[in-house]
């Protein structure tokens, strides 16, 4: 899990218990994303190196693991969206824009893919929540920022991110380095696209954005609360374009 960069040094046993919840949690998503849901902890332990008990001391269940590994990924994606966004507005060196620079960090940096085969979505929680929440407004700087030059289209929304990334980056059985170019490669495409639609849409003769978005081939894409749906344990009447 990310921590806070606007937070104090940790003490070195915090630092040590910090970095050991995070080898957990690493070992967990890869040992998820192979075996499906019928891994156990054992395994996870296993792959982890540490002992069985201590993770059962620090997640009381199964479950306990499998939620706390769908808010790390979270946080650690909000935190990278507001790096993105922040870098790019604040005039770092780049040729890429926000979201190209937000995908290709998710592909090369976190730690797994964001949708695991653990067989559960996370419960609608107050943690789980608060992260969504985070997460919600650091892709709105990020598109923001893309769309104030012209690289994305107006119907581009948070949630078609997050949908993005799941398919962008699934679980392959390849060496990390090969899957990444895989995932990196089809990155090319999508953008190539966005591109495409971003630029059909500023020059259509429309004086709506829902037409012009239209008329590039792009409608507007699903609300946050589908995507909540998709991703947690949760109903909701919305729908894509709506």
């Amino acid at each position: 899990m990310p921590q806070d960069p606007t937070s104090p040094p940790l003490a070195g046993r915090k630092r040590e218990a910090l970095a050991n919840d995070r080898n957990v949690l690493v070992a967990a998503r890869e040992v998820f994303s192979l075996h499906g849901p019928e891994a156990t902890v054992a395994q996870v332990a296993e792959r982890a190196g540490v002992g069985v008990g201590s993770i059962y001391r620090r997640y009381s269940t199964k479950s306990a693991l499998v939620r706390a590994l769908h808010v790390a990924a979270i946080d650690e994606l909000a935190q990278i969206a507001r790096e993105c966004a922040e870098g790019i507005d604040a005039g770092e060196s780049t040729t890429s824009g926000a979201v190209e620079t937000f995908l290709r960090r998710h592909i090369l940096e976190s730690f797994g893919p964001l949708i695991i085969s653990s067989g559960e979505h996370p419960p609608a929680t107050p943690e789980v929540d608060a992260a969504s929440a985070a997460l919600h407004a650091a892709l709105e700087q990020v598109l923001a920022t893309d769309r104030a030059a012209g690289l994305v289209p107006d119907a581009l929304t948070p949630a078609d991110l997050m949908l993005l990334i799941t398919h962008l980056r699934p679980p392959l059985p390849l060496p990390r380095e090969q899957a990444d170019a895989l995932h990196l490669r089809y990155l090319g495409m999508v953008l190539a696209g966005l591109a495409q639609a971003a630029a059909s849409a500023s020059s259509a003769p429309s004086a709506t954005d829902t037409a012009a978005s239209d008329a590039a081939g792009l409608t507007t894409g699903p609300s946050w609360e589908d995507w909540l749906a998709l991703w947690t344990s949760r109903a909701t009447g919305t729908t894509a374009g709506g």
